[in-house]
C-alpha cells in the first residue's frame, strides 16, 4: 500500500517543483529585463540632463581655432586653458564667490530657522485666523516676483536699502525671502504628520512650547532641513532678479550677476565676440562649479531627506 501511495506522490511533486523552478526563472528573467529596461531609461534621462554640462566643458576648454574648426566638436586640439585665467580675473572671483556665500549661505540659515518656526506654529497651533493667514502664504508663494518687483523696489527704496544686503537677510530672517512660503508649507505638512503624543509626554515633564520645538520636534525634523537648508541656497545662488535692482556697485555684485559683465570685461583682453566664447563658457563654469561640489558631497543625504519628507510621493 504506501509503494502504490509513493508511486502516485512522488510524480506529482516533481512535477510541481519542476513548474516552480519554470516560474521562477520566468520571474528572475523578467526582472531582469525590467531593471535593464529602467537602467536605460535612466541613462536617457541622465545624458539629457548631463549634455549641456558636457558640451560647456567642452567649449571652455577651446581656443578660437577650435570653434571654427568644424571637424572639433568634444575634444580641442589644444586645451586652451588660459579661458579659466581671463575668466576668473573678469569675474573677480574671489571676492565675488565672498558676496555669494555671504548672501546666499546666511539667507539659506535663516530661512532654515524662521521657516521652522513658521511651520510648527501653523501646523501645532489653534489660533484665530490661522487657516485665512496660511491662504496668504500660499497666496505669496504662487505670486511670481516679477509681477511685484516695482512695489518691492518701492518699498527697500523707502526703507534705505538699496546697495545693501537687507533686502535679502532680513526678509529670509522673518520666514519669508526668496520661496521662503514654500518652506513653511514643507515644514507645515511634516509637523503635522507628527503624533501628537510626543508633546504629551513632553509637557507631562514640564517642557514649554520653545523646549518642545528645539528639543523634541526640531531634531525629528533633519531631513527637512535638509532640503530647505539646500533648496534655499541653491536658489538665492542663481538669483539673478533682485540683486541686479537692489545693487549698483560692480564690488557688491554676486557670480552671477558678475557673469552678466564678464563678456564687457573681456574688451581689456581685446576679446570680442566668438574670440570670448571659450572665456565665457569658462566663467559660466566657475559660477556653477560650487554648486556642482555641493551636490556631490550630500547628494546622498540630499535623496534621503526627500524620500522620509514625502516630496515625491
Amino acid at each position: 500500500m504506501e509503494s502504490t501511495l509513493e508511486t502516485r506522490i512522488k510524480p506529482k511533486s516533481a512535477k510541481r517543483w519542476s513548474l516552480d523552478l519554470e516560474w521562477m526563472k520566468g520571474r528572475r528573467v523578467r526582472n531582469r529585463v525590467v531593471r535593464a529596461l529602467l537602467v536605460l531609461l535612466l541613462a536617457d534621462v541622465a545624458f539629457i540632463f548631463l549634455l549641456p554640462i558636457l558640451r560647456l566643458i567642452s567649449t571652455s576648454f577651446m581656443d578660437i581655432m577650435d570653434l571654427y574648426d568644424p571637424t572639433v566638436y568634444w575634444l580641442p586640439r589644444r586645451w586652451a586653458w588660459e579661458n579659466y585665467t581671463r575668466a576668473y580675473q573678469a569675474l573677480q572671483y574671489w571676492h565675488a564667490f565672498k558676496n555669494t556665500i555671504f548672501v546666499a549661505g546666511g539667507a539659506a540659515v535663516l530661512q532654515t530657522i524662521s521657516c521652522a518656526i513658521a511651520g510648527y506654529g501653523f501646523a501645532r497651533f489653534k489660533f484665530p485666523g490661522r487657516d485665512k493667514l496660511f491662504l496668504l502664504v500660499l497666496f505669496a508663494l504662487i505670486v511670481p516676483p516679477h509681477a511685484i518687483i516695482v512695489q518691492l523696489f518701492i518699498m527697500v527704496s523707502e526703507l534705505k536699502w538699496l546697495g545693501t544686503y537687507y533686502p535679502f537677510l532680513i526678509p529670509a530672517a522673518f520666514g519669508m525671502g526668496l520661496r521662503g512660503a514654500l518652506f513653511i508649507f514643507i515644514y507645515r505638512q511634516f509637523f503635522k504628520g507628527l503624533p501628537w503624543e510626543l508633546e504629551d509626554a513632553a509637557m507631562i515633564d514640564g517642557a514649554g512650547p520653545f523646549r518642545i520645538f528645539f528639543e523634541v520636534m526640531l531634531p525629528l525634523a533633519q531631513p527637512v532641513i535638509v532640503v530647505v537648508f539646500l533648496f534655499s541656497l541653491v536658489w538665492n545662488w542663481n538669483n539673478s532678479l533682485e540683486p541686479t535692482i537692489y545693487l549698483n556697485k560692480p564690488e557688491q555684485f554676486f557670480l552671477p550677476q558678475r557673469l552678466s559683465i564678464v563678456e564687457s570685461a573681456l574688451e581689456t583682453f581685446q576679446l570680442r565676440g566668438m574670440w570670448g566664447t571659450g572665456t565665457i563658457m569658462a566663467a559660466t563654469l566657475l559660477v556653477i562649479l560650487p554648486l556642482i561640489v555641493l551636490y556631490i558631497f550630500t547628494q546622498r543625504y540630499f535623496v534621503t531627506s526627500i524620500e522620509r519628507t514625502g516630496l515625491i510621493d
